[in-house]
């Protein structure tokens, strides 16, 4: 039997018969009756959804963030106990370990971005934490100017793509007019960080007879906690 179409269906709704004998019924555009149906969303449950999104990621991913600035700025903290004489950098090369740090910085930004975005953000993210708590322990150990040129090196290919990939990983919970505020809270961690570099430079400055350099006392615990740090996120993020 061929398809048959019955115009005493209610108005805007035709419905057509086909060859197996069962109904389809489809909307059509006629004044006053809309083609779509706007679903209604619970916004209070939104709401919770959000802040249970809040308390699980912001927190971490906030002294995740705190990490990264510590370790990226240490060394001017490292500098100032004296790391420059113990050594023996030539002029200039002080200057040389601050720049060096960005060339990778720049470099890999993009690759490591794309297989973070391959592999998950949640696997990733915790995964560079440790490779740069790791570098940062290691500068504990260099004692010449080439060994701690190549740990800058690696330090910033490791940081590399952190920000950019917290950036995406927050995507994936947020909407955009959402994501604003939750950006802004993450970002302040890094100020945060600024704040009380100098106030841990300062308490661990106060060791006293140490048989090795501060300084080397300041790479080790901050590149420890990190690392213990990295290890839980990486258990932790959903």
């Amino acid at each position: 039997m061929s398809s048959s179409t019955r115009p005493s269906s209610p108005a805007g709704t035709v419905k057509k018969t086909d060859t197996v004998g069962t109904m389809e019924e489809t909307t059509k555009s006629v004044p006053g009756i809309m083609d779509e149906v706007t679903r209604v969303v619970d916004h209070k449950a939104e709401r919770r959804l959000c802040r249970k999104f809040d308390y699980r990621l912001l927190p971490i991913l906030a002294v995740m963030y705190l990490f990264n600035a510590l370790d990226k700025g240490n060394l001017g903290n490292a500098e100032t106990d004296g790391m420059t004489d113990d050594l023996n950098f030539k002029p200039n090369q002080y200057n040389l370990l601050l720049s060096i740090f960005f060339v990778p910085f720049v470099i890999f930004a993009p690759p490591f971005s794309m297989l973070g975005k391959k592999y998950s953000p949640a696997r990733v993210l915790p995964i560079l934490m440790f490779s740069f708590g790791s570098f940062t322990m290691l500068s504990s150990a260099a004692f010449n100017f080439s060994g701690m040129f190549a740990l800058r090196w690696f330090l910033g290919m490791s940081e590399a793509a952190f920000f950019p990939l917290v950036i995406y990983y927050l995507t994936t919970f947020y909407r955009r007019g959402e994501l604003a505020r939750r950006l802004a809270v993450f970002y302040a961690a890094s100020n945060i960080a600024n704040a009380f570099s100098g106030l841990i430079a300062f308490g661990v400055f106060q060791i006293k007879g140490s048989s090795i350099p501060n300084w080397r006392y300041l790479f080790i615990i901050e590149g420890g906690v990190t690392v213990m740090f990295a290890t839980f996120a990486f258990f932790y993020l959903p």
